[in-house]
């Protein structure tokens, strides 16, 4: 209760009592004067309603302050409650950022550690070593735009990143050559192949999807087993495949996959560096495209994923 409502209430009570106990004494006074008993008790009860109205009213006055105050003390309870769950949920999308970042950057240096162990520990001829040196080179670079661009798409949330037209088969060859280093180490073969045509794309990013897809196929296939990267042109457009002839995943998988943070298979996940992240990325930079992932699957069968962009970049 608030002090000067507890002030109020005494004074209240105490010109209650002060009525009644005046009323009283005139009608005392005034019974004495005229014997009238009749009048006296009408008095005493006239002063007892007036002192009680005077007390309920405080008392309602008094209770109407508490209950001001109590809904104030709730609304403040409330704010303070949205403020914790919005500092958790900035916290968790930090949290996430971080991971997604870290995950994403490690793609361009795949590559990048890939050619250099090849200059490293090979006696290579004057023309694959200045392929490796360049790819190590184009892949630095890519990899400090993809930085930003990451960051903006996942930060920012970013979706106007111009588009560059690029012929379908260089860009196919050139994602390929990223690839095989990795795809080598683990005793794959990676096979390309394309058909005539140009799409609209922001090269980094769409490069870094299909890494990606490259680099989940290799992590569900088996030594000796193949890879395959390719596009073609379809009605309205061009689509790009990445199909591998591994483990596949059953609906209930394929419903889950571009969630963050799911991975199917968590130990091999963990073994091979995995963080369920990658296809989450490929996901936004797909919708970015005006495109999504569409995959086809089979248990123990393989994978297929396709990504279809609209004729015009639409």
């Amino acid at each position: 209760m608030r002090q000067d409502f507890k002030i109020f209430l005494a004074a209240a009570l105490t010109i209650a009592v002060l009525i009644c106990a005046g009323m009283c004494m005139a009608v005392r006074s005034e019974a004495q004067i005229t014997n009238s008993y009749a009048a006296y008790v009408a008095f005493l009860t006239l002063s007892s309603l007036i002192g009680g109205g005077a007390v309920s009213f405080a008392s309602a006055l008094l209770r109407h302050s508490a209950a001001r105050e109590n809904a104030a003390v709730h609304m403040r309870v409330h704010e303070l409650e949205k403020a914790l769950a919005s500092l958790e949920d900035a916290a968790e999308k930090r949290e996430e950022f971080i991971a997604s970042f870290a995950h994403e950057l490690k793609t361009p240096l795949t590559a990048i550690i890939g050619y250099a162990d090849m200059l490293r520990s090979k006696d290579m001829a004057p023309k694959p070593r200045f392929t490796a040196a360049g790819y190590i080179f184009s892949e630095g670079r890519r990899l400090e735009a993809l930085s930003l661009k990451l960051m903006d798409i996942i930060v920012a949330g970013k979706s106007d990143f111009e588009r560059r037209r690029m012929d379908a088969g260089y860009f196919i060859r050139d994602v390929a050559a990223v690839s095989v280093p990795s795809t080598g180490g683990d005793g794959l073969t990676l096979d390309m192949r394309w058909d005539r045509g140009e799409v609209a794309i922001e090269p980094d990013l769409f490069k870094t999807l299909l890494i990606n897809l490259v680099d989940n196929a290799r992590k569900a296939s088996r030594k000796g087993q193949k890879v395959e990267l390719y596009g073609k042109r379809e009605e309205g457009g061009y689509a790009f495949y990445v199909k591998d002839y591994g483990r596949g995943m059953n609906p209930e998988e394929i419903e889950k996959i571009t969630e963050p943070f799911y991975v199917i298979d968590k130990s091999r996940s963990r073994s091979q560096n995995g963080a369920g992240l990658g296809l989450a990325i490929c996901q936004r930079i797909a919708e970015l495209h005006g495109s999504k992932l569409e995959y086809e699957s089979s248990p123990g069968k393989g994978t297929i994923v396709r990504v279809f962009l609209r004729e015009g970049g639409q």
